[in-house]
This record gives C-alpha cells, structure tokens and sequence, in this order.
C-alpha cells in the first residue's frame, strides 16, 4: 500500500478541495485517486444529483481499492449512497475510510468515533460524545458534552449543539443553526441556516426559523431507503 496516497471519493462541490488539503496536512498524503461524480442507477437524489453516473472504466479499483478512503462530499444523501457503492459492489469495508481531524480542534478524550469522520478548523467536539460514521464537522461548530450523532450527520459552519443533543442517521445541521440541551432531532431532516432548535424535530423533514418548524418533507432523501446496518 502506497502510504501517500488515498482514494477521495467526491462530488461536485467544495468538500473535495477540502479533504484534499486537510489530509495533505495531516496524514502527509500527496497523490490522490479522486474519484467523482458517483451514484447508484435508478436512484433519485435530487434534480441536481440524478444525472450523474458512476464511471467504472475510469477507475481500476482492482488496483487501487486498498488504498486509504475519505470523502470529499458535504451531503448526507449523496454521502450515503456513496458508501453503499463502494460496500456493495467493491466490499469496501468501513476501516478503510480513514479519520482527519484538524489539529486546532478539540476533541474530548472521552468521546467516541465510528471512523471516516472528516473535522475542519476550529471545531469543538465536548466530552463524552457518541460519533457515528462518516461524520462531516465544519469550520467553527460546537459539539456539547453527551452528543450523539448518527451515521453521516453533517454539521455546518458556526452550529451550535448544546448537551444531551441526539441527531438521526443522515441529518444536515445548517450554517449558525442553534440546538437546545436534550433535542432530538430525527434521521434524514435538514435544518436550515440560523434556526433555533429548543423543541424535537421528526424525521424526514426541512425545519427552519426562530423557534424552528417543520416546514416540509426532506425530498434529497426521496427514493433512498436506508439498508439494515445503518438503521
């Protein structure tokens, strides 16, 4: 295995640039095998995620599939089905997804991680948290004590997530978005930017505002039944 190198597995917008520079700077890898625009057929993301296709010509994974993986993609859904084609079709197993964790943030000793999380700078994940897989912290967010956060759950720019917090499989926390101690938010929502969580959010649905609502079904998820090992 080639050390300095690594499968980053992306999409179509910023997190590959991101990944990419945060394991230059952490993990010493400076050869990449990107791996982009990926999804599984006769699968519905959204309009704009449902024409773009996987590419197996391009890419010999034969060669190349016991190399070190990390994603480079923000999206829960996309994120999910990326994961699952890679399992699926290549039996690519979740040790190989590997952790890249800024240095100038802080992470409690005594919390736990899944694996294939992904933390930018100046992040703050507290004590005695529960991380699933392929988690996605951004710049600056707040993780309080006695969190536990699902299976690729992303948590934007600037959120702030009191204690006690607990957020399902595959929800998006919005930029700035505030959650009060012991909120459960749901699997497969979306909570938009700047709201004010102080009161349980079901699943499957957007929620925005100051005391935030529920506003309508989250349609990135439709089509998407979430397999056994992540439910």
């Amino acid at each position: 295995m080639n050390e300095n190198k690594m499968i980053l597995v992306g999409h179509s917008d910023g997190g590959v640039a991101v990944a990419m520079d945060l394991a230059s700077e952490l993990l010493g890898i400076n050869q990449y095998d990107i791996v982009k625009n990926v999804d599984r057929p006769n699968c519905i993301i959204s309009d704009r995620y449902s024409a773009t296709h996987f590419f197996e010509n391009e890419y010999d994974f034969n060669e190349n599939i016991a190399l070190p993986v990390q994603f480079g993609v923000h999206h829960s859904n996309v994120k999910y089905l990326l994961y699952h084609f890679f399992k699926n079709k290549h039996g690519v197993s979740q040790s190989r997804y590997v952790d890249v964790i800024h240095p100038q943030t802080y992470f409690g000793p005594s919390s736990e991680q899944a694996g294939g999380i992904l933390i930018e700078p100046m992040a703050l994940v507290s004590s005695m948290c529960q991380l699933g897989f392929g988690i996605t912290i951004k710049r600056s967010a707040s993780v309080g004590h006695h969190a536990v956060l699902g299976d690729f759950v992303n948590i934007n720019p600037g959120a702030v997530l009191s204690g006690f917090v607990n957020i399902g499989e595959g929800t998006e926390i919005g930029t700035g978005v505030s959650v009060s101690n012991n909120v459960t938010i749901g699997k497969r929502c979306l909570i938009g930017a700047g709201s004010v969580v102080t009161r349980d959010i079901p699943d499957g649905v957007i929620a925005y505002g100051n005391p935030c609502k529920v506003i309508r079904e989250n349609e990135r998820w439709k089509g998407i039944e979430l397999e056994p090992d992540f439910k």
